[in-house]
């Protein structure tokens, strides 16, 4: 006796629409990496105090250099004098006398025995410093960014995996109804069909979450509004993995900021014992001074005026000593964080060499394991639609093939993001 197949009791998983966070913010669309990395240059506001630094090192230089120049003082005055005076035949008389004073004063070093300098060359040297502590941040911000970027791009990526995911559970479950209709297949089949396709929509509703999370937190490394719309386009890393280790590592040190940042730190401070050095020196100065001074106003008895002055304290108490001292020290420190620099560099890029070598091998693996999975999957669904396998079989095979898909597309972010990292730990410039 034929019987019908029983009908199983099962509930559709619904795929819900992403979730809107805009708030009607203007979208950017056909972002590239690099142009990530223009837009968080401009805003991104943790580069102000890099900047601020710069402004703040050439004030010190402009300080330091105003020893040089001539300098001008200018002064004015009015006294009122109560002359106390004495006479033997009246007795004593009170009288004023009022007085108004104008002074003009121009001086200029001569010769101080380059103490002067040593500190204007030690302050230019230190804008130097600040100026590669910017380049430094900068090159920070954009790796920050640029993994920020192909974090989103990746996840963007494993949305569209697990969209197909859920149209190929579909198709699965079609399948199952086919074969129970047919009198070929069991409830179970169904059953276990669209199961699947509730955990596919499960993993598509985590994946659409990651991305936005992802999209988020790109927006914020930009500077911009993290609500802000971003269509990612394509984008391709400069390829600096292609040469041998020990060269990339020459490189880097000749490039990376914080190499130069190390070295000039260093020269600073040699200027800075040698001002140190010359602090208890004689100090040479000429002035040129115009004066006026009367009882009316404007005064009119000018004189005129040109001398010369010498400073100098032979003995400072030990001043001198204890600024050569710590001078230094200085320069001792900075010599140990440029030998700090090269090791912390060389560590950089032999990491960033090996994470990015590792990825192309693991990208190698990703497209064998997706070629096989999709046959898996052609094969077993063959097998299954001619009664000679187990709907279990394609579903796993299903699995497998996402699986796949996933690795691919981790294995490029991964070659991506080891790209970058290889380019900032070398010290490639930055494109503008």
């Amino acid at each position: 006796v034929q019987t019908q197949p029983i009908a199983p009791k099962i509930q559709v998983a619904p795929v819900p629409p992403r979730i809107d966070i805009n708030g009607g913010i203007p979208a950017r669309s056909g972002l590239g990496a690099d142009e990530a990395v223009r837009i968080a240059l401009k805003n991104q506001p943790s580069l102000d105090s890099a900047r601020f630094a710069i402004v703040s090192a050439e004030g010190r230089t402009q300080q330091s250099r105003a020893g040089l120049n001539p300098g001008l003082s200018t002064g004015a005055s009015y006294t009122h004098a109560n002359v106390l005076s004495g006479n033997q035949s009246s007795g004593t008389t009170f009288g004023s006398s009022p007085g108004y004073l104008g002074t003009a004063t121009a001086r200029q070093l001569l010769f101080d025995f380059e103490h002067t300098r040593d500190l204007v060359r030690q302050s230019s040297l230190l804008e130097k410093v600040a100026a590669t502590g910017l380049t430094r941040a900068e090159n920070d911000l954009a790796l920050q960014v640029k993994q920020g970027f192909y974090t989103y791009v990746q996840a963007e990526r494993l949305v569209s995996v697990n969209e197909a995911n859920v149209q190929n559970q579909q198709n699965h479950v079609a399948l199952a109804e086919a074969r129970l209709k047919s009198g070929l297949g069991l409830p179970s089949d169904v059953v276990r069909a669209q199961t699947a396709v509730a955990e596919a929509v499960l993993n598509l509703n985590l994946a659409q979450t990651t991305a936005s999370a992802a999209r988020i937190n790109l927006a914020a490394l930009m500077g911009i509004d993290p609500r802000t719309p971003i269509t990612a386009a394509d984008s391709e890393e400069p390829n600096a993995g292609n040469g041998e280790i020990g060269a990339l590592v020459n490189t880097a040190t000749k490039q990376r900021p914080e190499i130069l940042q190390a070295q000039a730190s260093i020269d600073a401070a040699d200027y800075g014992i040698r001002a140190s050095r010359s602090t208890d020196s004689p100090s040479f100065a000429a002035t040129l001074g115009v004066s006026s001074r009367g009882v009316d106003f404007p005064p009119r008895n000018d004189l005129f005026s040109v001398g010369a002055s010498v400073t100098w304290t032979p003995f400072d108490g030990g001043l001198t000593r204890g600024k050569v001292k710590e001078s230094q020290a200085n320069a001792g420190s900075a010599r140990s964080q440029l030998a700090s620099a090269k090791l912390t560099v060389a560590q950089d890029v032999a990491q960033a060499y090996l994470g990015l070598k590792t990825s192309e091998q693991r990208l190698v693996t990703a497209d064998a394991e997706i070629a096989n999975a999709t046959e898996s999957v052609r094969l077993t669904e063959g097998r299954y639609k001619s009664g000679l396998g187990t709907f279990i079989d394609v579903l796993d095979a299903q699995n497998s093939l996402l699986t796949a898909k996933t690795n691919r597309v981790n294995a490029l972010s991964a070659i991506s993001q080891a790209r970058a990292a290889l380019n900032r730990a070398v010290g490639a410039p930055l494109k503008r």
